[in-house]
């Protein structure tokens, strides 16, 4: 239990802007003193007073919340400390008995969260799909027709520097037959259920996928040029807007397991392609990032990566419910993904409904149950909720949920 100053400093903090804060609090830690080894009970005893610090300053209570008749319902609640402690300082150590007390105080930086609310930081499985390009005969020039695989290539290897994040490139797998019609997809069975299709086969939480829309020369004739004298002027004026070569795409985030799209966004830059048109660099070369455009498209990824660590740090973590035995439930997500013991997740049920266009949507159904993880493995995970699952026809497939 926080006592009555404990309780202020959490009111303060949960008031204050989505930010970084720094806060000094002062906290209580305890060991036991084995062997007479009062430099290790020492360390102990700081290790405990530093998580009682980071609790104080940071507890955040994420729930799924619904008010009735003006009652607040909450099916489920999570503590997760996420305050960084430094500069510690004790203040005070005492023994009583076989037991060694410290108070120290400490600087803790407090990360408030992420605007929905989300606290987890589970790690979360990623795969980058292919960015078909829209008109193929924009990478004529330069040799570019690699850039469909080469681009979320790059992306795959570059987020996977990021904490909290496992990224598979899967740049082979094109998700649109009609790239123009990006993000739905045309297909005689409805768009919606081949999405899902394929979510469920690469079994991540998230697929990022995308397409090219212009990769085009701003003005098409500087190439084109027949008159030598022309054409010859043209390369002597390296700097003009006409050497301006277009990078533009859209960028496609789905929900891995159920196939909904939860966030897209477009993305457009410039540079100067000087090179002689018979010239063929190829997309993911020395040479190309050489030219002023393959700069710019690298600044581009940079800007795209801090977009998607920003976007799905702050996206629920879902994982998919493989085993059911009466109250125990095992997930398809353990210690690689950052679970433990006591943590909690709520169980959805899946269900799947058809529009009169007979297009396949997925729908999630709450059962405010919650999954207390009391096993862990390195890829799985179980767990028991208070009833039988058969209670609230929850069944393998569906899925645990922690927000």
């Amino acid at each position: 239990m926080f006592n009555l100053a404990q309780k202020l400093v959490l009111a303060c903090l949960l008031l204050l802007p989505v930010s970084v804060q720094a806060v000094i609090v002062e906290a209580e830690g305890q060991a036991n003193i084995a062997n007479k080894d009062i430099s290790s009970a020492r360390e102990a005893a700081i290790r405990d007073a530093s998580q009682q610090a980071s609790m104080q300053a940071a507890v955040y209570v994420s729930s799924s919340q619904v008010v009735r008749d003006g009652i607040l319902e909450i099916d489920n609640m999570q503590i997760s400390t996420l305050g960084q402690v430094s500069n510690i300082e004790i203040v005070d150590e005492k023994v009583i008995g076989n037991t060694l007390f410290v108070r120290i105080r400490a600087d803790v930086l407090v990360d408030q969260g992420c605007y929905n609310g989300v606290s987890n930081s589970y790690t979360k499985s990623i795969a980058i799909a292919a960015f078909p390009l829209l008109k193929l005969k924009h990478a004529n020039l330069g040799g570019l027709s690699s850039v469909s695989s080469d681009f979320p290539a790059q992306i795959a290897q570059l987020m996977n520097k990021y904490n909290n994040f496992i990224a598979h490139n899967a740049g082979r797998l094109n998700l649109y037959i009609h790239p123009s019609l990006a993000p739905t997809n045309q297909l005689d069975y409805g768009a919606l259920s081949s999405m899902q299709q394929t979510a469920g086969q690469l079994n991540v939480n998230y697929i990022v996928s995308g397409v090219i829309r212009d990769m085009s020369m701003m003005d098409p004739r500087t190439h084109a040029e027949k008159n030598y004298v022309i054409d010859l002027y043209n390369q002597l004026d390296y700097k003009s807007k006409k050497h301006l070569r277009n990078f533009e795409i859209d960028l496609y985030i789905h929900d891995g397991l159920t196939g909904h799209l939860v966030h897209q966004k477009h993305y457009q830059t410039a540079g100067f392609w000087n090179l002689d048109r018979t010239i063929k660099t190829g997309f993911n070369t020395a040479s190309f990032f050489k030219q002023d455009f393959g700069q710019k498209v690298q600044e581009l990824q940079q800007t795209i990566l801090k977009d998607l660590q920003t976007e799905l740090h702050c996206e629920p973590f879902t994982t998919l419910i493989n085993h059911i035995e009466d109250r125990t439930i095992w997930i398809n997500s353990g210690k690689q993904q950052g679970l433990k013991r006591g943590d909690k997740l709520t169980i959805y049920r899946k269900s799947t409904y058809y529009s009169p266009n007979m297009e396949a949507t997925t729908q999630l159904i709450n059962t405010k149950q919650t999954l207390v993880i009391d096993d862990v493995q390195m890829g799985s995970a179980s767990g028991y909720i208070s009833s039988a699952a058969a209670s609230f026809n929850i069944r393998p497939g569906d899925l645990a949920i922690a927000r």
